[in-house]
Order: structure tokens, then C-alpha cells, then sequence
């Protein structure tokens, strides 16, 4: 185990880091997947339990129909889900890096290897 206080120090904040975006994202969830689902056009009916469905490639009549409402698609929707997705990649990936080293692990290097 490594007991240099620099690498205690960065492995806790990207600790912290790390669970502050998961609970960002969690808390969120309704408005990520309401931004993902509506990058196609798309006819948003209530499925009760307070989790709407999302049914693509249906006409206007056919969502009336179902008694649900069009939502014409977004195509920048996509944005959102691959920023978090990039970021907690990112941030998750430092922490987990910082943590083994902290805990004396390292990959193996291969001195043949250019």
C-alpha cells in the first residue's frame, strides 16, 4: 500500500468527485431519459407507476389514439446522455486509476514492447 499522502489526497477527491456526479445523474434520471427518448420524433403516453412511455414512429392520430401527446424530435437530445456519459467515464476513470495505485497496484510493463 502506498502511504504517500499526494496520492491519498487525489484518490479521495476524485472519490468525491466521482459519487457527486452518480448522485448528479440518479437525481436526474427522469429529464436524462425524457432527453434521450426524444431525439426521434415521439408520442409520450402515460404508462401509470409515473413512468411515462415513449413510443416512436407513430403518427399523430395513433399517439392521439393512445391518449398520449407528439413530441417532434430534438436531435441535439442526444448531447446530454453522451456528456454524462464521457464525464463520468473521465472522472470514474481517475478515481479508479488513483485508488490502485493507492493501493500499490500497477499494470505490468513489458520492457520488450516499443
Amino acid at each position: 500500500m502506498n502511504t504517500d499522502p499526494k496520492i491519498w489526497g487525489k484518490t479521495i477527491f476524485w472519490g468525491i468527485v466521482t459519487a457527486i456526479c452518480y448522485a448528479v445523474m440518479f437525481s436526474n434520471t427522469e429529464l436524462i431519459l425524457h432527453m434521450a427518448h426524444t431525439t426521434l420524433p415521439s408520442c409520450i403516453v402515460d404508462a401509470g407507476r409515473d413512468v411515462p412511455a415513449y413510443l416512436h414512429k407513430i403518427d399523430a392520430a395513433s399517439c392521439a389514439a393512445k391518449g398520449g401527446t407528439a413530441e417532434p424530435g430534438h436531435p441535439w437530445h442526444v448531447a446530454l446522455p453522451l456528456l454524462i456519459a464521457l464525464a463520468i467515464s473521465f472522472v470514474h476513470g481517475a478515481f479508479t486509476g488513483l485508488f490502485w495505485e493507492a493501493m500499490g497496484l500497477r499494470a505490468a510493463t513489458h520492457k520488450g514492447m516499443k
